[in-house]
């Protein structure tokens, strides 16, 4: 990448895909902006042998200030989103919610409400099936243990 380029977050390149009009264009876009972050956040979403460490709801927080453009923040913070996850760290759980809450608050708003997404398992404007056709047979969706259940 040249050091002109402008990272797009997370949050961006989902706000492209639930504004394009068919599949097909969702795809193109998933495609194009493929990355080891946007597969780990379909992931937290759709695999569902992960299971949330996390109560159900949205948390009490404080969403940054838009005009912070902190659109890279989440791809950094995805390597510490396994304490979020039962079984994968040990912490306290007042503190593991307490520090999802601080990463809320640091990530940029749409970046923030697409980690919430992901912990509800529904990314609006982009289901698991667009996910499916994008990433093929080598994406983990295809394990037997993440068959759509319904």
């Amino acid at each position: 990448m040249a050091a002109h380029e402008i990272t797009k977050g997370l949050g961006e390149v989902i706000k492209e895909v639930k504004e394009a009009k068919s599949v097909n264009e969702k795809i193109k876009i998933l495609i194009a902006n493929d990355s080891r972050e946007l597969r780990g956040i379909f992931e937290l979403a759709y695999d569902n042998r992960i299971k949330w460490a996390l109560p159900e709801g949205k948390p009490p927080y404080k969403p940054l200030d838009k005009s912070f453009d902190n659109q890279g923040m989440l791809l950094s913070e995805m390597r510490r989103m396994y304490i979020f996850l039962e079984g994968k760290a040990n912490m306290p759980q007042a503190r593991r919610e307490q520090s999802f809450v601080q990463l809320l608050e640091q990530l940029d708003p749409d970046d923030a409400e697409l980690v919430l997404q992901a912990k509800d398992r529904k990314i609006l404007g982009c289901s698991k099936s667009t996910v499916k056709k994008a990433f093929h047979a080598d994406f983990f969706l295809d394990d037997p243990a993440n068959q759509d259940t319904k």
